[in-house]
């Protein structure tokens, strides 16, 4: 692992490196993140002016290094004492960075006591929450004796919501405008009964005087009294040094954005406040806010968002807190009657907790946070458990990624939900002094331009009608333009001028040179060399006695042959012995080795290609009959068998286990035994098995008793099974016969046999 991360980094500063190479001028190049050498000494060709600042330049000295390294990078404008509006130390900053330089800010912050904070409670007066108002004006003295024990300055707000008054939200019919339900008043988008002040008294009086109103469908219009409670600052009363807590209370789910379409309400909320004498005007101009758009207002006005709800619909305002940052959420009571606790306990989860965001774009400074909480640094922007006057330590490390417009840009660092921040204003080093006409090492149709052009930075920024890097070359209309003057010094359009191997002088590749002089480019487009041809044992080529670099390729001498001139081209090695034959007439001879072929379906093997592993039985049957005559006395040769001098035959106890180049035979005698031996590819000796296999002689009359036995014990089983299946039949058939006799009832009134001979017929007429 820590190889891979080694050789990672190392990618990556070699990416660096090479984008910073391509950048011609000082300004690009320090504007990329990279450094240059303004030395007006160097050759462009020899040394890369433009670096990564991860390298060390070998040869430019420091005081032509830009940009140049500040002694003060930081300044501290504003650094007030920790008091109850200040919380952070330093409050204002400035700072001057390079591209790609990072610095360390050091923020303090203390926890303040009785810190301000405004408490605005907005409560769903829909009917079904008649309840919750009816606890809330009981305990709003409570509540406000709670959050005056935690600060002694305190404000607290009240305000309602129902529903846009439009179908299908509520009922448009005339009556039910009036009065939707038994006690109830006209529905209404919101009303902010109380605004934000001291008197705390006055929160229990107009709880108890808004009444409870009604709509159709289950959700409410809640985001529309959200949005407005939060973008109304003057008609709510917030004040920007305080903490901003707006408690939502709702039994019910919420309309969000697109819901407005079923009133025929298409215009986006446009997220602006539109209270008049305290009740929203804009209710049936615009459809509701989205949820981003809750989010974004809320981190804009520094808003706590605390979602106080019933069991029913915790689950959905979970999510949504989730999505709104600094919003949090409590289970209610039926009847709302632990209110208090419950905005008392998220209000400390609330305090003892400090997140740090950076309000920059990243795209131009990245800024990591780090915070000492507990005791430890560790990379955060979060820091629980915190007390009243406690510290916390943080850490912003700023870099700067890209120039800004200006080269300078301001941001803020600061905790979500709180007014507080650290104003940061932003210098950075964009452009070169000595790109400039009055610096000293500027020079005007420089001597060292060959007076075609200036001498900036270092380098030569040539005239219309010169070009080169040192401006040596004259713009010939009829060949090239000014605009294209590297264009003969690429293969293609797409190649790097040079093969990124030389510099384009006047239109031609000058190559460069490399440290090892013996190594060396070449070609029109410096596109050869002799060094990165394949390697053989480490040696170029298999060593200066095999073959020869050119342009990539190896060149071999005579005698050798491949891709890396490591085969010889004589093919002793692939002659079996005693035979000129190559490969045994079945292969190839490559680098010294036999290259086995398949004919007609059969697949050679061996050293020289002569084994056929598909083959075996030809061998066996050639190698068996001498076997056979010189071992047991026995085949066609047992009565002239003749001497054999192309193999040893030698008889063993028993065959060994074979490998891929030992073959084993079984071959059959004249009296139906069986013999075994084994012949080893490329060595003539056969080891033979003493011992025959012969198959035991077949008791004929055994077979002969076993087949009659056979036929006769079927005849039984089958003669039982047919006695059996009858029986089963026939016993079923009689018992079906008995229970039909049991069932049958004969007597004259039914059987036909007793039909008597005459007929009576009754006459209706009759009355006698």
């Amino acid at each position: 692992m820590e190889i891979l991360r080694c050789w990672f980094l190392f990618a990556l500063l070699g990416l660096a490196a090479a984008q910073c190479r391509t950048n011609r001028k000082c300004g690009d190049c320090i504007r990329s993140g990279c450094k240059w050498c303004a030395d007006p000494v160097l050759h462009e060709g020899i040394v890369d002016r433009c670096f990564s600042p991860g390298e060390q330049h070998l040869t430019c000295s420091k005081n032509h290094v830009y940009p140049k390294d500040k002694q003060n990078t930081s300044y501290i404008i504003k650094n007030e004492q920790f008091s109850i509006n200040v919380l952070f130390q330093p409050q204002d900053v400035k700072l001057n960075l390079n591209v790609g330089e990072k610095f360390d800010l050091l923020i303090k912050y203390k926890h303040a006591r009785n810190y301000p904070v405004d408490l605005y409670y907005l409560m769903d007066l829909s009917a079904s929450m008649k309840d919750d108002k009816d606890s809330l004006s009981k305990l709003g003295n409570k509540l406000a004796d709670v959050m005056q024990n935690i600060t002694t300055d305190f404000r607290l707000g009240f305000g309602s919501f129902v529903e846009k008054v439009d179908m299908p939200f509520v009922s448009t019919v005339k009556e039910k405008l009036k009065e939707p339900c038994a006690g109830c008043v006209a529905p209404y988008g919101f009303k902010n009964h109380l605004r934000l002040n001291n008197d705390t008294k006055q929160f229990a009086t107009k709880v108890d005087e808004a009444k409870v109103s009604g709509n159709l469908d289950t959700p409410e219009g809640g985001f529309d009294a959200l949005m407005q409670s939060i973008v109304c600052q003057q008609e709510i009363g917030w004040r920007k040094k305080a903490r901003h807590l707006l408690v939502f209370s709702t039994d019910a789910d919420f309309h969000y954005a697109g819901d407005g379409r079923l009133a025929g309400l298409v215009e986006p909320n446009d997220m602006r406040c539109y209270v008049n004498n305290g009740e929203y005007t804009k209710s049936l101009d615009f459809d509701y806010p989205s949820i981003s758009q809750i989010n974004q207002v809320a981190q804009e006005f520094n808003m706590n968002l605390i979602f106080a709800v019933t069991s029913k619909v915790l689950n959905i305002y979970k999510l949504l807190s989730e999505r709104i940052t600094g919003a949090s959420f409590g289970k209610l009571d039926k009847d709302s009657s632990n209110v208090v606790d419950l905005i008392k306990d998220q209000y400390q989860k609330i305090v003892d907790s400090l997140t740090m965001v950076a309000t920059v774009d990243p795209e131009y400074v990245q800024v990591t946070l780090s915070t000492q909480c507990k005791g430890e640094w560790r990379e955060s922007a979060r820091c629980d458990g915190l007390h009243q006057g406690d510290e916390v330590n943080f850490k912003a490390t700023i870099q700067v990624r890209k120039c800004p417009v200006g080269n300078k840009i301001k941001f803020q660092l600061k905790p979500t939900s709180l007014e507080d921040h650290i104003d940061v204003e932003l210098s950075v080093s964009c452009d070169c002094d000595c790109e400039k006409q009055d610096n000293p090492t500027y020079e005007a149709a420089s001597s060292k331009c060959n007076s075609g052009g200036d001498l900036q930075c270092g380098v030569c920024v040539c005239n219309s009608s010169r070009y080169g890097d040192v401006c040596q070359c004259e713009v010939n209309s009829n060949r090239m333009n000014h605009n294209d003057t590297t264009a003969t010094c690429r293969m293609n359009a797409d190649s790097p001028i040079c093969s990124d191997a030389g510099i384009c002088l006047c239109g031609s590749c000058v190559c460069r040179e490399r440290d090892n002089l013996a190594e060396r480019y070449s070609g029109r487009f410096c596109e050869c060399d002799n060094f990165t041809c394949l390697r053989n044992r480490g040696l170029l080529c298999s060593g200066p006695d095999h073959g020869t670099c050119v342009c990539g390729m190896c060149v071999c001498h005579p005698g050798w042959s491949g891709e890396r001139c490591e085969c010889a081209v004589n093919k002793l090695t692939c002659q079996q012995p005693g035979t000129n034959v190559e490969c045994s007439g079945r292969g190839k001879c490559t680098c010294g080795v036999c290259k086995c072929e398949t004919r007609d379906g059969v697949a050679y093997s061996g050293r020289y290609c002569q084994e056929c592993p598909t083959c075996q039985s030809q061998q066996c049957a050639i190698y068996s009959d001498y076997v056979a005559c010189h071992v047991f006395n026995s085949g066609p040769l047992k009565h002239n068998c003749p001497k054999v001098n192309f193999i040893t035959i030698k008889t063993v106890d028993a065959l060994q286990e074979s490998d891929d180049d030992v073959h084993v035979c079984r071959v059959a005698d004249d009296d139906g035994c069986y013999f075994f031996f084994r012949y080893e590819v490329d060595i003539s000796l056969v080891e033979v098995q003493r011992k025959q296999e012969c198959p035991e002689p077949v008791n004929v009359f055994a077979v002969v008793v076993g087949v009659v036995g056979g036929i006769v014990l079927m005849g039984i089983m089958l003669l039982i099974s047919w006695k059996v299946i009858t029986s089963i039949h026939d016993s079923r058939e009689f018992a079906k016969f008995e229970n039909e006799s049991k069932n049958a009832q004969f007597d004259r009134g039914a059987n036909p046999l007793y039909v008597p001979s005459t007929t009576t017929f009754a006459n209706p007429t009759f009355r006698g």
